[in-house]
């Protein structure tokens, strides 16, 4: 298997294990500080159990020393999940989801300006048309509180793309360490700003468990190694799936369907980006 084969294959199975996040969220039916109290406890636990099993001695080395870079990607992953989880807690999935993957855009700019990678004219193109479908829904967002949840998403998105750049930079290296850092540093704030994360049922600290535990550090371990083979922006692009995918286990599951301007937005996002990506295809082949 080719490197692009193999980092295209490790980002789509990354993107249909984290389709399922924002179904979690939802169906633990608990504020959102304990959410991310567990989330990230999970996160943590489990990746220092694997980083033990298989690097035990280069695990310790590196955590009981972490570099300023580690710490700072750490702090930025765990940025990116609280204003995730709170955005979820705002408004509704698709617009949560429709604006954080606008990402692609924001790792093509800060390609362009940290690795030097070439910005070409469609790419600027697709980045306006796609703003356009960011403002009908920050436009027509039946509710105040619904801003608030939009900007969030918003935020979600650049840090993002800053660590899909960081990724691509570092081929991947430390990925489960930052995931590690960054779990630990959400379950601390979460804890500070008021979590109970022993008042929750059986049924919801299960769902927290799968959350935690599976969904986050397998789609991400695989996400983050992809861009050892694929440019960070294709890895980015590729996160589109989530678009439909996470709505659609959210309405199967629970009934929560979008808005009208969700589904125009997004629509008017997704199809930018569908055509950007066959753009791109065509020009590396």
């Amino acid at each position: 298997m080719s490197d692009k084969k193999h980092g295209l294959l490790l980002a789509f199975i990354g993107i249909m294990i984290l389709s399922f996040d924002s179904l979690f969220v939802k169906l633990s039916n608990s504020t959102a500080w304990n959410v991310l109290f567990w989330r990230g406890a999970f996160q943590c636990i489990v990746l220092v159990i694997v980083q033990l099993f298989y690097n035990r001695k280069k695990f310790i080395t590196e955590i009981s020393h972490p570099s300023l870079s580690l710490l700072g990607l750490g702090f930025i992953f765990a940025a990116s999940t609280v204003c995730f989880i709170e955005s979820l807690h705002y408004t509704q999935v698709a617009s949560t989801l429709v604006i954080i993957n606008t990402a692609p855009f924001f790792t093509a700019i800060l390609g362009f300006l940290i690795l030097k990678e070439k910005l070409k004219w469609p790419t600027l193109l697709a980045i306006g048309i796609a703003t356009s479908g960011i403002w009908i829904i920050f436009a027509f967002a039946p509710a105040g509180g619904q801003w608030v949840g939009n900007v969030l998403a918003l935020v979600t998105a650049l840090a993002t793309a800053i660590y899909l750049v960081a990724m691509r930079k570092t081929k991947g290296e430390q990925a489960a360490n930052i995931l590690i850092i960054a779990g630990f540093m959400i379950a601390v704030f979460a804890y500070i700003k008021g979590a109970q994360p022993f008042s929750l049922s059986h049924l919801q600290m299960l769902y927290l468990l799968i959350l935690g535990g599976i969904v986050v550090p397998g789609s991400y371990l695989c996400i983050s190694k992809s861009a050892a083979y694929i440019p960070a922006a294709q890895t980015s692009l590729i996160l589109l799936m989530e678009i439909l995918l996470g709505p659609l286990y959210v309405f199967l599951v629970i009934g929560e369907q979008p808005s009208i301007n969700d589904i125009l937005g997004g629509a008017i996002i997704l199809i930018t980006l569908g055509l950007y990506t066959v753009w791109d295809l065509k020009q590396s082949a």
